[in-house]
């Protein structure tokens, strides 16, 4: 039973450093820097995968309707927030404030 425990603890400590020594590798190749040399062509520590603009063109390539229409989402978001901030806040219609008054009176009437 020990022998069980000590090698289950044995292997969870292995994971455990596994996996700190796995985000340590991760932190380093997501950092602005390294986005910024795959955005451009340039290639880090693993030169057999493509960059960052091989994988964008090829999409695009691939799906160039899927591409249009997500890049039109996106400039349609972009507009309409540059809209909305030109924009006075919103205040309820004339006719929503009227239709609460009437059914006060149209109550009153009944209960007359």
């Amino acid at each position: 039973m020990a022998d069980q425990t000590d090698a289950l603890t044995l292997r969870a400590e292995r994971t455990r450093n596994h996996l700190a020594e796995l985000v340590d590798r991760l932190q380093n190749q997501i950092t602005p820097a390294e986005l910024m040399h795959q955005l451009v062509g340039r290639r880090g520590a693993n030169a057999r995968s493509p960059s960052l603009t091989d994988m964008i063109t090829d999409q695009v390539s691939r799906n160039p309707m899927a591409c249009m229409m997500i890049a039109a989402g996106i400039g349609w978001l972009m507009i309409s927030d540059r809209a909305d901030r030109g924009r006075p806040a919103r205040r309820p219609r004339a006719s929503a404030r009227r239709r609460g008054g009437l059914s006060k009176r149209r109550r009153s009437r009944k209960t007359v």
